[in-house]
């Protein structure tokens, strides 16, 4: 078994990471294709747009892992049956259980590099990814710390400190300066909403420092003419599938301790917890799909409905996440419905179906 068990990981592991960088390059071409739309705007270029797709690529091949892996499981059973190895492997006496659980065991490899994909290098990727995007496209100097986000706009230097998935902001603060790099006005409103291209802030306290005196000033609410615009609000905004899981986490408990929607967040949780059992799902299936004693289907039929499979898949998730936000479905059962209904469906498929 043992012998058995190491054929099948590299196996499994080989033919699901070609498919896997397949399905990557042809998505990352289209990324392209519509990236390039949008050079000669600012500065974005085609050199920044090859790097904005190289960037996130990481992102891309996470979300096409259970694909790949339903793809390469298939096709991997498929060259066994061809050559009459599954045949001789299930004559040697191992059950359909067995082989399944081989197959499991060989799928927590690919499961292992999709959590290092998505918790480690996608994150950090994407974020570089976007930030290059945004910079390029509106041409100003922006940075992401852990004071919050800070941003030039001619003289002034604005730091915003909360950022709502809504678009709102909070705590804002900026230090407008005169051609001598004197400080001359120092605001600070308690909130901000980016509307119809133009900022609206609230409960403002202003301080106008001259040579003789500082004068204080207090708005309920005025418009702000800044150069900030949507790309730059875009950037600010912590979208959920950019974040590890820990930071989604923390970043949930944040929104509910500012009284603001997480649903979205509360999903993409859900997702990265479900997505292995996802992924060995797909593998598995792929047991009683492939009948060891068939020599006669083609890889490529075989890729071709793995394939199938995986998109189907995919259009479901997608379905059930979009349902679960209008009909307010706790996340947890509309993000899990679909892998846990492939589960049971490859449980019976194992019982009643596989050789």
């Amino acid at each position: 078994m043992k012998i058995i068990q190491r054929y099948f990981t590299v196996t499994l592991v080989g033919t699901s990471l070609l498919a896997l960088s397949v399905l990557v390059a042809l998505f990352a071409f289209f990324s392209l294709i519509d990236q390039l739309e949008e050079t000669g705007k600012g500065s974005y270029g085609v050199a920044q747009a090859l790097t904005y797709v190289l960037l996130t690529m990481p992102r891309l091949a996470y979300e096409l892992f259970p694909i790949a892996a339903v793809i390469g499981s298939m096709a991997s059973l498929g060259m066994m049956a061809q050559n009459s190895e599954l045949a001789v492997i299930r004559t040697a006496g191992v059950s359909k259980i067995n082989l399944s659980l081989v197959l499991a065991k060989s799928g927590l490899v690919l499961v292992m590099i999709a959590i290092v994909i998505g918790e480690l290098l996608a994150p950090i990727c994407e974020e570089k990814a976007q930030h290059m995007r945004s910079m390029a496209l509106t041409e100003q100097i922006a940075l992401k710390t852990k004071y919050g986000f800070w941003a030039r706009d001619g003289n002034s230097y604005i730091n915003i400190r909360k950022v709502l998935p809504s678009g709102k902001v909070e705590q804002i603060y900026i230090y407008e300066f005169d051609d001598n790099d004197e400080l001359r006005s120092s605001i600070h409103a308690e909130k901000g909403e980016y509307e119809d291209g133009k900022w609206l802030l609230e409960n403002i306290q202003q301080s106008v420092i001259s040579k003789e005196l500082v004068k204080r000033q207090h708005h309920e609410l005025a418009n702000w003419d800044s150069l900030l615009d949507s790309e730059m609000v875009n950037m600010l905004i912590v979208k959920p599938e950019y974040l590890t899981l820990w930071g989604l986490i923390h970043y949930i408990d944040f929104l509910n301790q500012n009284v603001q929607d997480a649903q979205r967040y509360e999903q993409a949780l859900w997702t990265k917890i479900i997505r292995p059992l996802s992924i060995l799902a797909m593998i598995v299936l792929a047991v009683p799909l492939v009948r060891g004693t068939s020599r006669t289907t083609a890889i490529g039929q075989r890729v071709f409905v793995g394939a199938l499979i995986g998109i189907i898949f995919h259009i479901c998730n997608q379905m059930t996440g979009h349902m679960g936000v209008v009909y307010d479905i706790s996340p947890a059962i509309s993000v899990t419905v679909p892998t846990i209904a492939l589960a049971l469906i490859t449980l019976f498929l194992l019982r009643n179906h596989a050789p």
